[in-house]
């Protein structure tokens, strides 16, 4: 999010050994033959193989190199310029879709089906992980899930909600309160953050036109994996709602890192969820949209390292999107902040403005 200092799977249904030879001896067989197939072909012993299990390109031919100019790898597969998938700090393997045996690559069993628009339909929530555990990237560290009667406001436990009327240097144009009209559960299961017109004069005596709710989660974590279900009300100039990872110290950011997850409204026209990092090294604000249907449920997520070699890998209703280089100090808890900022990068906003963020679960897991 360019904020200008705004400082104040479970695995693979069809497993990870290849579609043949899982049962029986004709399995087996079949893809010996397959194998003496390939062989009689003259494929070399070894050759890394491509999605379709064709040849990957040779070192040097750039036919495989990143299409980016800031040096982020695409969905995957990813093969890097010697067609090798890029390892994982912490020796983890990527999220779904990954490829098999086969080189096939295997659907994630918790995205939505083709036809829905890329939105999460109801019979797709018993997909989610059970409860403490995420699938491959290990057990819940923190976990949301809006249960509590209507109007009731979000968990002190898990989350300060910050307050005052100075953000962005002044350049926008809300009072965060702790207010349960600007954030509260809505006896659904959701947390309903509203951002409204309506005239409030702070503690330190500033008055604004507008209300809203920024929360930050209590804990912070030096990598792991952020999860949000969310969905946003129809455009309105000057709504800038968010889901993203600021690093601590705040007061030095970037210099350990901001993850925008999702932040909508951006040059206060787009209604596009978008994505981005920020650091103080190379690559710094670059991101892109996610080309969704805003006011859909969707599930965004980020997994990400920290460190010299640190990436974020952005996923979209279970599917990768793209991976980005993070290079922050190892040493950098990152904190959740759900909100919604007024003006500012999102422009003029309306005179009757009434924004709501609704999310329906935030996870964290290592």
């Amino acid at each position: 999010m360019r904020r200008t200092g705004r400082t104040g799977w479970a695995e693979g249904r069809t497993g990870r050994t290849g579609r043949a030879g899982r049962t029986g001896r004709a399995g087996r067989l079949t893809a010996l033959a397959g194998l003496a197939a390939a062989v009689s072909l003259g494929a070399p012993a070894g050759a890394p193989q491509g999605a379709l299990g064709a040849a990957a390109p040779a070192a040097g031919t750039g036919t495989a190199a990143s299409p980016f100019p800031d040096g982020s790898t695409p969905a995957p597969p990813f093969p890097d310029a010697a067609g090798a998938v890029p390892s994982f700090p912490d020796a983890a393997a990527p999220a779904p879709p990954f490829p098999d045996a086969a080189g096939l690559m295997a659907p994630d069993p918790g995205a939505s089906p083709p036809g829905t628009g890329g939105a999460v339909p109801p019979a797709q929530e018993a997909s989610s992980p059970a409860a403490g555990e995420d699938g491959r990237t290990g057990r819940h560290v923190f976990r949301d899930e809006f249960t509590g009667p209507a109007g009731r406001g979000p968990s002190a436990a898990r989350w300060r909600q910050e307050k005052g009327c100075m953000w962005g240097h002044g350049a926008e144009d809300q009072c965060y309160t702790a207010a349960r009209r600007n954030a509260r559960l809505d006896g659904a299961g959701h947390l309903v953050i509203t951002a409204r017109a309506e005239r409030h004069v702070g503690a330190d005596g500033v008055s604004r036109a507008y209300t809203s709710a920024r929360l930050v989660s209590r804990p912070a974590w030096k990598g792991g994996t952020l999860e949000v279900r969310a969905k946003m009300s129809g455009w309105q100039a000057g709504a800038w709602p968010a889901i993203w990872l600021l690093g601590r110290p705040a007061a030095k950011t970037p210099h350990y890192g901001e993850i925008d997850l999702m932040e909508n409204g951006l040059n206060g026209a787009s209604w596009d969820p978008e994505y981005h990092v920020h650091t103080d090294g190379g690559g710094s604000g670059a991101g892109g949209a996610y080309g969704v249907d805003a006011t859909r449920w969707h599930v965004y997520k980020v997994r990400w390292t920290t460190g010299r070699s640190g990436r974020a890998w952005f996923y979209l209703d279970g599917r990768l999107v793209r991976v980005l280089p993070y290079r922050v100090p190892a040493d950098s808890p990152a904190e959740v902040i759900l909100n919604i900022a007024v003006g500012s990068q999102a422009g003029t906003p309306a005179a009757r403005l009434n924004s709501t963020l609704t999310v329906d679960y935030v996870r964290v897991s290592r």
